[in-house]
């Protein structure tokens, strides 16, 4: 375990920051993919098999939610980076200690995409600026500046709430690991399992009703065949 959480959460809450900048501000194309952030921190802590199984997980489970219109979909970098950085700084390799790290962080991802909607109702005063300069551009500075302070804002509020939710976050789990992981290790959970189940965004984005009923048949038939011993 590292020295600090302060300091460790600080460091991720920046990298957090620069990757959700990725998202919208400086899209050049699938950097704030958990696939992508899991791959970042398996090159950096060497724990490729947890990182990408993790990353993996994410991936899958909201690939039904499309950012189509003026939907904002879930915030998968809040999710997948709490996450990884919550694994890594508890030591976590097991499966089923991770489903209870994997399960904190995925309200993230919704109250990321909620802050992300406030922030662009907060620009509103910079597209009519934008606006109004495109019908009369006597400033050539003008976009560069309202682009510039939209991503130092952007960044800013992603480092400080990122950063504070995480601290909540370690308090909380040093609270709860120890009580519910004996519960989880019982039930043998393993990576395969956990992909399984996020594997149902990819089958709600097929959008057929066929892929459904197979879906749930095949989950009822595991359910059976893993629980039935019990009775």
């Amino acid at each position: 375990m590292m020295a600090s959480p302060f300091i460790w959460f600080a460091v991720v809450a920046f990298f957090f920051a620069l990757f959700a900048l990725f998202r919208s501000t400086v899209s050049i194309g699938l950097l704030e993919r958990p696939l992508v952030i899991g791959l970042f921190w398996a090159l950096v802590t060497g724990r490729f098999e947890t990182c990408m199984a993790v990353a993996i997980f994410f991936e899958l489970f909201w690939l039904d939610l499309l950012p189509v219109g003026t939907f904002i979909p879930p915030h998968l970098t809040a999710a997948a980076f709490a996450a990884l950085a919550l694994t890594i700084w508890f030591d976590v390799v097991n499966a089923s200690k991770v489903l209870i790290i994997l399960f904190a962080c995925m309200p993230l991802a919704w109250l990321g995409a909620q802050l992300e909607g406030v922030q662009r109702m907060r620009e509103k005063k910079s597209y009519n600026l934008l606006l109004n300069w495109s019908r009369k551009p006597d400033r050539a500075e003008l976009p560069g500046k309202l682009i510039l302070r939209s991503a130092l804002a952007y960044f800013s509020y992603s480092f400080v709430l990122f950063y504070l939710i995480m601290i909540v976050y370690v308090h909380g789990l040093e609270y709860l690991l120890p009580k519910l992981s004996p519960l989880l290790s019982g039930l043998k959970i393993t990576w395969a399992h956990l992909l399984i189940a996020a594997t149902l965004g990819g089958v709600m984005a097929l959008r057929l009703r066929r892929a459904y009923a197979v879906l749930f048949v095949c989950a009822g038939l595991v359910l059976f065949f893993s629980f039935r011993h019990a009775f």
